[in-house]
């Protein structure tokens, strides 16, 4: 890749396998910032269930939920753009077994490592059968009324959740392309492809309300973790994909791009407001199972989605230039806790455990950690938890996220696509070529 840095806004063309730094960027500082969120929670900072925290900083720190976000939305911003391309323009649509190949090699060998390192530090005195074991290789490990059963697996509901997402891409986009093929220009194909996008958003919040029904009691509360909850997410950055794919079928950029690349921080600066006023709980405390709880769930979802838009939309402009973003983002040290990013996501939770010496490898069942809550201090702990999980991921980015991307791209290389049909932009005069 050298040592040129791109513009904020610099994307890599559909199908392509260049790093670009904004991107690998904003994926460290979000990765750090789950990690930090959890480091907050466990020692007792962040507020929780009516539990005031530590003042201003329990509730900076709360807010970083917000930091999981921007992952999921480009997630479906990168993933959705060759869909939606082949859509808009009549280019050749992405070959599905490739495509889901590539994206199983990307996210379970690690995630299988986190397994395996699991049941033998953390949870070797725990397993009561086959089906203990292997409930998180098949994925499962969430799906079940009992919730997660293995310490230190805490975070991984998001691996299952990805995984129905790049089962789903194929089928939304098959949808789309059905109802967008006969209409006559990119901007009414984009348009068409954008309703099902709808439909996928609709179908989160609703999974959403009931996962916190008080009239269904807290049964149902693993049904939160279920990848359903997320679609808004993933439709949100599925919605930027398709927005980039149309720009590059027409002469003029949408407004919406126009007014980024002239105001390239407006993004930013609005995602700080939502990150504020998504500080406070209006309406109830997260967990206590009344209606005022679901209000803010659902609020906090309409945040949380908001706020990864705006994080990640000046990354897919082209023609953007900004000081600040580059200067966040584009600096080595955010740029290498891009590339083991998935890996500081994986490993941190293990981390804790062993800080408190919680598992089998110190001759113990594990305690759950909501008992430790507030029995270590914030700096301390932190300090172990971010320095162990970069040693970690970076141990697991070398001898194994690295070759299983390199395999997914010699896999990746077999199919070379037809030329490209494109459909002419129509003149700029036509509104309907504008609204997409």
């Amino acid at each position: 890749m050298g040592n040129a840095v791109k513009p904020a806004g610099a994307l890599p063309a559909p199908g392509t396998k260049v790093r670009v730094p904004t991107l690998d960027g904003v994926r460290g500082l979000a990765a750090v910032g789950v990690l930090v969120y959890h480091v907050a929670f466990i020692s007792g900072v962040s507020a929780w269930m009516g539990q005031p925290g530590a003042g201003i900083w329990g509730l900076v720190s709360n807010g970083l939920a917000v930091c999981l976000g921007p992952l999921f939305v480009l997630s479906g911003m990168l993933l959705f753009r060759g869909f939606a391309r082949s859509v808009i323009t009549g280019a050749p649509k992405p070959a599905v077994g490739s495509f889901l190949t590539r994206r199983a090699l990307r996210i379970l060998p690690a995630y299988f490592l986190l397994v395996v390192a699991d049941l033998l530090l953390l949870n070797l005195r725990s397993i009561d059968g086959v089906w203990y074991v292997l409930r998180p290789f098949l994925l499962f490990h969430f799906f079940w009324p009992d919730g997660i059963s293995m310490a230190g697996m805490e975070p991984t509901w998001t691996v299952p959740a990805e995984m129905t997402f790049y089962l789903l891409i194929p089928v939304v986009a098959w949808i789309g392309a059905r109802h967008a093929r006969k209409a006559s220009t990119p901007g009414a194909r984009a348009r068409r492809l954008v309703l099902p996008l709808a439909v996928f958003t609709l179908i989160g919040f609703a999974w959403t309300a009931m996962a916190y029904l008080p009239a269904l009691g807290t049964d149902v509360f693993y049904l939160s973790f279920w990848p359903f909850g997320y679609f808004s997410l993933f439709a949100a950055g599925m919605f930027l994909g398709t927005l980039s794919a149309y720009s590059q079928a027409v002469d003029r950029p949408p407004a919406v791009y126009r007014l980024i690349v002239r105001h390239p921080n407006l993004c930013w600066l609005l995602a700080l407001g939502v990150y504020v006023v998504n500080l406070p709980e209006f309406f109830g405390h997260p967990g206590m199972g009344d209606y005022g709880a679901l209000a803010q769930e659902m609020l906090a979802l309409v945040f949380i989605t908001v706020f990864a838009v705006l994080i990640v939309a000046p990354l897919t402009v082209p023609g953007v230039r900004s000081r600040l973003i580059d200067g966040v983002l584009t600096n080595r040290p955010v740029r290498f806790l891009g590339r083991i990013s998935y890996g500081i996501y994986l490993w941190h939770l293990l981390m804790i455990y062993l800080w408190f010496g919680n598992g089998s490898v110190f001759g113990k069942a594990p305690d759950p950690l909501l008992g430790l809550r507030g029995q270590a201090g914030f700096w301390p702990l932190l300090a172990f938890v971010l320095g162990g999980s970069i040693v970690a991921a970076t141990i697991s980015y070398v001898l194994v996220e690295r070759p299983a991307n390199a395999l997914a791209q010699r896999l990746g290389r077999d199919r070379v696509p037809a030329p490209p049909v494109v459909v002419p932009p129509a003149k700029p005069a036509e509104p309907d070529e504008r609204a997409a």
